[in-house]
């Protein structure tokens, strides 16, 4: 056998496997300089090259040896044992091939390359099938994976594309001609293809035979089992289903879930923003992700949903528009129109035609309930997909058709630990069935059907969430909460006001839970304003409740106390009838008494007045969670029946009912209680206990106040540090979601500062709390705050007159109002205004003092902000 030099060798075996210079190099780890030098016989590769590419090439471990040598030019050393056509040594005899080349780079790809050549290569995998939906790449991914399989089929390397093939009948053909060979007229083509190939070495990849299917799976399987030596790739919408096949789901391309404060330096890790990248530079020359358009490029990713082919046809774009400006434009039509490139076949040059092809191949059946199920957001259940399809006419059931569009990948599914299973369809597919949807005029009617199931499900839920499946129901809810919308939606613009209040009367209660306060108010205002809602009294006074307990939990007092009057008011007129709904509208209305007015004989009179109604109609959950509201009461009230009275009451009746959100709202008040009283040990129990339920059911509202009683508790075991950790957090949350930070939270932090000794945050923040605060109707206990802690500050940064002036006037409002500070906070206040004292002298002191208590509290205000942030 002629033999030739390592350099040529190596030139021709990386030509073979279609990688530049720069590629190998990359694989070798040294430079591309080494490479072309070894090439041109001008060095010799270093053993650790050799190695390598020894590796790479995978040359077999009994021949490694010999193979190192002749690598480094000692050809007279080589074993005498060594085959004489072992693959190192064909110099010029190469394996046959039509692979094409790559036209462009394949980005991301690497664990799939990896895992789908590990499947060609285990010897009892002999058929393996890549499947997904339109534009995954699944092409691209074969035609890798199967050059990168060069040299491990010694017969040839094939591929036939399937795409251009219309009749089934000729898919043997197409296979025969690809292989190079001539069909015999005397024989049949499957025959002659069975004795050509026989007991060769060879892969050969079938590519988009979905629309051959039928006939191309049993063709394969026979093929398979005429050919011992014989492995086949496929690519398809749906697995061949035929013995011994193993499927490959082609994933999308990672992309930043959080797209707002990506760094660029992160970029690298998310293949749909490299692929982004280099497509855009194909059109831009120097294009690359900066700070200044990277949180743009995510976006446009995260919407694409990580598909290559929509990534680089959107990508081409950038040409006349900046990436800010491409995601302004970047609707569904405008995604789903994109042109591709004049060289791809029809079924690539836009996605809507890539999509088309496959659903051109769907029955009628299944055409009808693609469209359908367009109407979804965020994905559905099989229950939902049977509600808006029951009046499809079909032999088969939705629960067969719904697997059948899975199996084509037109769905994706998926599960939780809840046992929650739901499909998904890919916002470019939804669109293009939606399309679809309209132009057959059914659009509507299956929109009417969707609202009725979620409504259903609402009241449903509404219904199960105070038992002991709460957790399930809420996870529920929150899944659909898209469908939700669409469904209030729809009732705001079909102007179908009953169903309206239904619905968003059902959710008041999950939506609270799960932190959506802005939806829940936003749809309100919508909503009030349908025609008729005099006509459904009850309904509306219901979400009157929900919208009014969600305000007081803002601590927006004055607007729940308006929207829950306007309730009481509705529930009277209805009489014995409205008795349930007043119960509810009184137990909130105490809470507004009690924290917006501080009237707490107020307070206790209505949560009263509620209990005897929940008890007069039989209502356990009412009775809990009014006895929950007069225990929380009852903490500011100097009465003999103490706040735990109620509390216990509370929590038997929501374990009997098996509510663990009521359950924990008891341990939260509870934990509290015995904060209060400095049992530190039983306040822990409780806030752990509640935060451990609050954090399993999501309660947004329930985990902020539980980082904040946690805060209180190890500042008051003297761990300032680790409280205002606590805070922090506690604000984080509120910030994430939109709230109003609760007062106390703001005004513990400005007590931990003020222990520090941080005198300037300490003032920052006891002048924000009273500014955010301005308008309560508790004014003085902000006034208090703001002047106590500032006289401290005063008395810290040494204005010993300006402390012992303020020090006045907070003394004249504690008179007033009887208020008493924890001996905690006492003990810190103390200390800064005794070191001012000191330093002035009794007389002194007092005397300043005096002029403080002289001023009016509007002036006392004032002098307290003069330089409050210095």
């Amino acid at each position: 056998m002629e033999q030739h030099s390592f350099g040529y060798w190596l030139r021709l075996k990386r030509k073979a496997l279609d990688l530049t210079r720069e590629a190998l190099a990359d694989r070798v780890g040294c430079s591309a300089s080494t490479i072309r030098k070894i090439e041109a016989e001008e060095r010799r590769p270093s053993a650790q090259i050799a190695e390598r590419l020894a590796e790479i090439f995978r040359i077999p471990s009994d021949e490694r040896a010999a193979f190192l040598h002749f690598a480094r030019g000692d050809s007279g050393a080589s074993p005498t044992n060594v085959k004489e056509d072992a693959a190192w040594r064909k110099s010029v005899v190469f394996t046959r091939s039509n692979l094409p080349a790559a036209a462009t780079s394949l980005i991301g790809r690497e664990q799939a390359i990896a895992l789908v050549r590990e499947y060609l290569l285990t010897p009892n995998i002999r058929l393996v099938t890549l499947i997904g939906p339109p534009g995954i790449g699944k092409t691209r991914l074969g035609l890798e994976a199967t050059r990168q399989s060069f040299f491990d089929f010694p017969d040839g390397v094939f591929f036939v594309p399937l795409a251009p093939v219309e009749n089934p009948a000729s898919v043997a053909s197409a296979i025969f001609q690809a292989l190079g060979y001539v069909e015999a007229r005397n024989q049949f083509t499957f025959e002659q293809l069975v004795q050509s190939i026989g007991d060769k070495q060879l892969l050969i990849m079938l590519d988009n035979l979905e629309h051959l299917i039928e006939d191309a799976a049993p063709l394969t399987s026979r093929l398979l089992s005429a050919c011992p030596g014989l492995k086949i790739l496929t690519t398809s919408r749906e697995s061949l289903r035929v013995p011994g096949e193993w499927l490959y789901s082609v994933p999308m391309l990672d992309f930043p879930k959080e797209t707002v404060s990506i760094d660029p330096a992160d970029t690298l890790r998310f293949p749909a923003l490299t692929l982004f990248a280099e497509r855009a530079k194909a059109v831009i020359p120097g294009f690359s992700l900066n700070a200044e358009n990277v949180s743009a490029v995510a976006s446009i990713c995260a919407q694409l949903e990580g598909v290559p082919l929509a990534i680089e046809l959107i990508a081409s774009r950038i040409r006349f528009l900046s990436p800010q400006a491409l995601l302004q434009q970047l609707n569904e039509q405008f995604i789903l129109s994109a042109d591709g490139m004049r060289a791809v076949s029809a079924r690539q040059k836009t996605l809507h035609d890539a999509i088309h092809w496959s659903y051109k191949l769907l029955s009628r059946e299944e055409q009808e309930l693609l469209m359908r199920l367009s109407v979804f957001r965020d994905g559905f259940t099989m229950d939902s997909a049977k509600a808006i399809s029951a009046d499809i006419s079909t032999k088969r059931s939705v629960s067969d058709l719904i697997g059948s569009l899975f199996d084509k990948s037109l769905l994706q599914h998926s599960s939780d630990e809840y046992d929650l299973s739901r499909f998904n369809m890919l916002m470019m597919i939804r669109e293009f069935a939606l399309e679809e949807l309209r132009k057959v005029g059914k659009e509507a009617f299956v929109r009417e059907s969707h609202l009725a199931y979620f409504l259903n499900l609402a009241e449903q839920a509404d219904q199960g969430i105070h038992g002991p499946d709460q957790l399930v129901w809420m996870e529920r809810i929150e899944r659909d909460y898209n469908n939700l919308q669409i469904a209030l939606d729809r009732c705001v613009s079909d102007q179908h006001t009953e169903f309206g209040l239904r619905l968003l009367g059902a959710l008041g209660w999950v939506w609270w839970v799960r932190g959506h306060y802005s939806e829940m108010r936003n749809w309100f205002d919508k909503i009030r304003t349908l025609p008729g809602i005099a006509n459904h009294p009850a309904r509306y006074a219901m979400v009157l409740n929900r919208v009014g307990a969600q305000n007081w939990n803002l601590g927006n007092n004055h607007e729940a106390q308006s929207i829950l009057e306007e309730s009481e008011a509705i529930w009277l007129s209805l009489g014995q009838k409205g008795e349930l709904g007043l119960a509810d509208c009184l137990n909130w209305l105490s809470m507004v008494a009690f924290e917006g007015d501080g009237d707490i004989v107020k307070a206790g009179s209505l949560v009263e007045r509620s209990i005897a109604l929940y008890q007069k109609h039989a209502d356990s959950w009412g009775c809990a969670i009014a006895m929950l509201n007069a225990g929380y009461v009852g903490m500011g009230r100097n009465r003999s029946i103490s706040p735990l009275f109620w509390f216990e009451q509370s929590l038997n009746l929501f374990e009997k009912i098996g509510d663990v959100w009521g359950k924990s709202q008891v341990y939260q008040c509870m934990g509290r209680v015995y904060l209060d009283q400095g049992n530190y040990e039983k306040a822990r129990f409780y806030i752990e206990q509640q935060m451990t339920i609050d954090e399993s059911l999501r309660f947004i509202s329930g985990i902020i106040y539980g980082l904040s009683d946690l805060g209180h508790l190890a500042f008051f075991q003297g761990n300032a540090d680790q409280g205002l950790e606590y805070y922090q957090r506690s604000l984080q949350i509120c910030h994430q979601y939109g709230l109003e930070p609760d007062r106390a939270v703001l005004f513990f932090i400005s007590m931990v500062y003020l222990h520090q000794n941080n005198f300037l945050a300490a003032s920052r923040h006891f002048t924000d709390l009273y500014k955010r605060h301005v308008e309560a109707k508790d004014k003085k206990r902000d006034v208090l705050n703001l002047l106590s802690g500032l006289t401290a500050v005063a008395g810290g940064i040494k204005q010993f007159e300006r402390a012992a002036r303020l020090s006045g006037t907070a003394q004249a409002i504690l008179n007033e109002t009887g208020y008493k500070y924890p001996p905690f906070f006492r003990a810190v206040f103390d200390r800064h205004i005794q070191n001012a004292r000191k330093q002035l002298g009794e007389v002194k002191f007092d005397d300043l003092a005096a002029e403080g208590r002289a001023m009016t509290m509007e002036q006392a205000i004032a002098y307290a902000l003069e330089n409050s942030d210095e």
